[in-house]
């Protein structure tokens, strides 16, 4: 009886090894080779097969998202990304290149729904500025301050990152007055950074500890 039962276990075991992914390794190298050559139709070919013969391998759907946006087919890319998000949706690669993809094909509905989905369930400082950044490059000013004033919040003056987006979409709106803050925000957080202390010094004022309005932890 026991050696009946080893007989199962390793013929179990040879079954599940047979139902592996037979060839992947080397067509996925073969992708790497061709995209390392800027060869990226060939590539593609190599991660579509790949995704024919494995629908749930997302790397095969990633990179091939990434070689058909270089192949100028941004709708393409979106639906393999879509996938890839699907099966990782906490990837941040994956998720940067979506957003991308949706960006350059002009699909604003999708990118915003995706961005604030992510900035929703996520709750970090990272994909609200992340958010932010993409409603301002899609002209939604009101979106991008909401944004960006909740990772803000949530940063509590850990980081620079948000104050510096901030400054920029306050300059970009026009008002130097709620800019120069930010910049000293971010100055207060950093004063190593030279971005930061460059743009003090654009709006006419001195970095420095005496700098009215910096923010003093």
């Amino acid at each position: 009886m026991k050696y009946t039962s080893l007989i199962i276990t390793a013929s179990a075991t040879l079954f599940l090894a047979g139902c592996g992914q037979p060839g992947t390794t080397a067509l996925m190298e073969k992708g790497s080779f061709a995209m390392w050559q800027g060869r990226w139709s060939d590539a593609a070919t190599s991660y579509t097969k790949i995704t024919q013969l494995h629908p749930g391998d997302w790397e095969a759907h990633y990179h091939l998202g990434q070689c058909l946006l270089e192949l100028g087919d941004p709708q393409g890319a979106s639906a393999a990304l879509e996938i890839a998000n699907t099966v990782v949706p906490t990837n941040i690669e994956v998720g940067d290149l979506l957003a991308e993809s949706y960006l350059a094909a002009g699909d604003e509905n999708k990118l915003f729904t995706f961005l604030e989905q992510q900035a929703t369930e996520l709750q970090t400082v990272r994909a609200w500025t992340w958010f932010a950044e993409y409603a301002m490059a899609i002209s939604d000013p009101d979106n991008a301050t909401m944004a960006i004033n909740t990772a803000i919040t949530l940063d509590a003056g850990m980081t620079p990152k948000p104050y510096i987006v901030a400054a920029s979409f306050a300059e970009q709106l026009g008002d130097d007055t709620l800019a120069l803050q930010r910049w000293k925000e971010a100055w207060a957080i950093d004063p190593n950074n030279t971005q930061v202390s460059d743009a003090i010094r654009g709006h006419g004022e001195v970095p420095g500890p005496t700098m009215t309005g910096a923010v003093q932890e």
